[in-house]
């Protein structure tokens, strides 16, 4: 074998073996792995990598957008939404109130299209809905699908009369329901 194939190969090689021991996560067997799902509501970034924060902020991946499940970490997973790179998005809030990983996973990637629920002809608030904005009058479940579920350590229960969302990592504000349904939302 000729010299730089050599070098080449032992390069790729300490390149794999560095990429895994950097992530001290271990891969867990998961049975979402090698399955396509659908996102529950809309997701933004910026980078590869997102929190459990949800900031609103960056490239929107729509509602009901189909991703493929890559990889399940003890606190992460990878996935690939269709039309956009590959995603990793990291647990790091909802663990501190004692949300499961598994039943946060469960939550977030959907084995039905969320958008099925909607009829053929959308009317106001579901169009809100798919364009990712909360309009006075949506139900708690039609939040949830615009702007994702609301940081688990600024919303400690979704039957909260208020869900704080990060706009940015510098900029929050809160959603208020009346009745469950939105009444307002303060910047």
């Amino acid at each position: 074998m000729q010299t730089w194939r050599i070098v080449a190969v032992l390069g790729l090689a300490a390149t794999v073996w560095l990429g895994a021991a950097c992530n001290n996560q271990p891969q867990i067997d998961n049975p979402m792995v090698g399955q396509t799902k659908y996102l529950c509501c809309t997701l933004h970034y910026e980078k590869e990598k997102v929190s459990d924060n949800w900031f609103q902020v960056g490239i929107p991946v729509k509602i009901g957008t189909p991703v493929h499940i890559i990889e399940v970490r003890k606190k992460s997973v990878t996935f690939q939404p269709e039309g956009h790179p590959v995603i990793t998005l990291e647990y790091e809030y909802g663990e501190k109130v004692h949300q499961p990983f598994e039943q946060y996973l469960d939550r977030i990637f959907v084995g039905r299209n969320p958008v099925h629920k909607f009829g053929r002809k959308h009317d106001r608030l579901e169009q809100s809905v798919l364009e990712g904005r909360v309009v006075k009058g949506m139900s708690k479940e039609q939040v949830a699908m615009a702007l994702g579920y609301p940081p688990a350590h600024k919303t400690l229960s979704l039957e909260q009369d208020s869900w704080t969302y990060w706009e940015s990592s510098r900029h929050d504000y809160v959603v208020w329901f009346v009745k469950g349904r939105v009444d307002r939302v303060q910047q």
